[in-house]
């Protein structure tokens, strides 16, 4: 019998059987896989700049084959995946559907989940948000150092190390770009003053290699870090699970829909369906991890258990992007040397409410391609495209990340009686209103 069966092979799934390997245990991981065969293959290792000026055939993998990479209509969700990336959503609707007037959820049927697209911002729970739990951040430290060994993270010793605590392992951070490099020059003068504010700045922690790490980077600053993955420095689930699968006592099994587990004594069964030949299968082990992503794991514990109209409450903290133009940089030649990713993180620690805070990353804007700010424009395309190339290197981009508490107005219910319907049942998800709320986690 297997020892444990995790299911996805998302950062959940990944990290948690790497160490059951690592013991000797017998791991078997059901998961759907979905990969791109389509475009990545098509991606030179070469510069973003030098790809728009040279690559003939750039249109297929920027835009698309069939233009997906062009969002029409209103933008929603993923709306920012680029053709490559575009499976890592492929099928989850279908297989997961969720019924919701105000939510978008991002569900991932991919070989890597979520994690196959993310932006590789690593930052770990805080003791206020880990109370409920009975737990503190020192006993997650030693985890979250063996992780950060294993995926590769880079950041600073900065105002920001009493946030995010420093891992031993920690590389150092990635240079950032001429566009944000202004940004640190006007905050420092003001230190002192904005810390009193409780506002504080520093380098992200980023789950990417800056050196050479389990074969994996260094980062080559190609600016293609949200088209391809060509050196492997930012850190993807599946390349943890490449290397579980020179394991003997790993397997993997994709195209696999886990719906459901049935405990018995000593034991359990896991039930899935092979996507393609449609038919029912049942696994065994002595343990069971569910790594199914947010929604999908709830899922398969509501089905499993019977508690269908069981209301289970739902974090998901809400976000805004905000473009901003940098007037530090007029006049100012920008690098071609850069990357995609955040470039800087911003903390505001919200007064008279211990442990709030607001978190912003400022990211640069280039490779993701100006018809993609362009069609939000109020202005034609000819005149909007004049005057974004002139705005594109004093652009930048934040996200803000507000944070988000249990709320009885903020639930997923799985309603009783879908299981006996054909179909899929589909969760229903009642948050608080707001067009930009979404999951993909937590």
């Amino acid at each position: 019998m297997t020892d444990v069966i995790v299911v996805g092979s998302g950062p959940s799934g990944v990290n948690a059987a790497a160490p059951l390997v690592e013991a000797g245990r017998r791991v078997l991981m059901l998961d759907y896989g979905v990969e791109d065969r389509r475009y990545t293959p098509l991606i030179p290792h070469r510069p973003f700049s030098e790809l728009r000026r040279t690559d003939p055939q750039q249109h297929r993998y920027f835009l698309g084959d069939r233009f997906e990479g062009i969002s029409f209509g209103q933008v929603r969700v993923g709306a920012q995946l680029t053709p490559p990336r575009m499976h890592v959503l492929a099928e989850a609707a279908e297989r997961m559907p969720v019924h919701s007037d105000t939510f978008a959820a991002s569900m991932s049927l991919a070989r890597g989940g979520l994690g196959a697209a993310w932006s590789a911002g690593v930052f770990p729970f805080t003791d206020d948000e880990l109370h409920d739990m009975s737990l503190g951040l020192a006993d997650l430290r030693p985890h979250y150092d063996a992780v950060a060994e294993r995926i590769g993270v880079c950041g600073e010793h900065d105002d920001l190390e009493r946030f995010f605590p420093a891992s031993s392992s920690m590389m150092p951070a990635l240079e950032i770009d001429s566009n944000a490099e202004t940004i640190p020059l006007r905050y420092e003068p003001k230190r002192s003053e904005l810390h009193a504010a409780g506002f504080f700045l520093g380098r992200p922690r980023l789950a990417a290699c800056t050196r050479r790490h389990r074969e994996r980077g260094p980062h080559a600053y190609l600016d293609m870090c949200y088209w391809a993955d060509l050196d492997q420095s930012v850190y993807r689930p599946q390349w943890t699970l490449k290397e579980l699968q020179r394991s003997p006592n790993f397997s993997y099994l994709g195209r696999r829909f886990v719906h459901a587990f049935t405990e018995r004594d000593g034991g359990l069964q896991v039930h899935a369906t092979n996507a393609d030949t449609g038919a029912d299968e049942s696994h065994e082990a002595r343990a069971l991890v569910l790594g199914a992503g947010t929604l999908g794991t709830a899922r398969i514990v509501l089905r499993s258990l019977d508690r269908y109209d069981t209301v289970v409450p739902l974090l998901c903290n809400p976000y805004a992007y905000v473009p901003t133009l940098n007037m530090g940089m007029l006049g100012r030649p920008a690098r071609d040397r850069r990357y995609t990713l955040a470039q800087l993180t911003a903390i505001l620690s919200v007064r008279g409410v211990p442990g709030r805070i607001v978190q912003a990353q400022v990211f640069s804007y280039r490779s993701l391609l100006t018809f993609k700010l362009m069609k939000e424009s109020p202005l034609p395309y000819r005149e909007a495209l004049r005057i974004l190339r002139v705005l594109i290197p004093k652009l930048a981009i934040m996200g803000i990340h507000h944070e988000d508490r249990p709320s009885p107005r903020q639930v997923l219910r799985a309603p009783a009686g879908r299981a006996r319907r054909r179909g899929p049942p589909r969760d229903r998800v009642s948050p608080r209103p707001g067009r930009d709320t979404h999951a993909g986690g937590r």
